[in-house]
């Protein structure tokens, strides 16, 4: 019953906090998809930040909105480009299991989905934002999953020698 509401302090048998089996030396199917789809994530970033620096001023729109939205998609276009190069960078730590690089690849796709969301809400983007937003949220989902909390906690403990 005390799982049924939430609260701030979880059972410590509750079966979708913890892990059971022990963590082994490979790292975990959750956290290899993940790293798979940051990077796919990224790629996609960097095309559409190249994409939206070529693409320009879209012809028969209103003149008025001209400057407006120029500001608007190169902000997009940098952010993605500079976010999916953090991010790839970042990714590149998670199979050996770094906190460090884990945190940081939630800060940056948090980032990401937000800038995504704002242009895509704004209509300087089209739906392959919301393609990058939708990838990125399931990668982090992955990356968080209880074998991937186990196996970055086993690996950065044994990193610090705390065990």
């Amino acid at each position: 019953m005390a799982g049924m509401f939430p609260t701030m302090v979880s059972d410590p048998n509750d079966p979708n906090r913890r892990r059971a089996e022990p963590v082994g030396d490979t790292w975990p199917a959750p956290l290899r998809r993940a790293h798979r789809l940051v990077i796919a994530a990224a790629v996609l970033m960097l095309v559409a930040g190249m994409v939206m620096l070529a693409a320009g001023f879209p012809e028969g729109a209103d003149e008025a909105f001209r400057a407006a939205f120029m500001r608007n998609m190169r902000f997009a276009a940098w952010s993605n480009i500079v976010l999916g190069l953090a991010l790839g960078a970042a990714a590149a730590y998670l199979q050996r299991g770094s906190k460090v690089a884990r945190r940081w690849v939630a800060v940056f796709s948090a980032a990401a989905i937000f800038v995504n969301i704002a242009a895509f809400a704004l209509r300087v983007t089209s739906w392959a934002s919301f393609v990058i937003v939708v990838v990125l949220a399931v990668a982090l989902w992955l990356a968080f999953r209880p074998a991937s909390n186990a196996y970055v906690d086993e690996k950065h403990s044994l990193w610090r020698g705390l065990k």
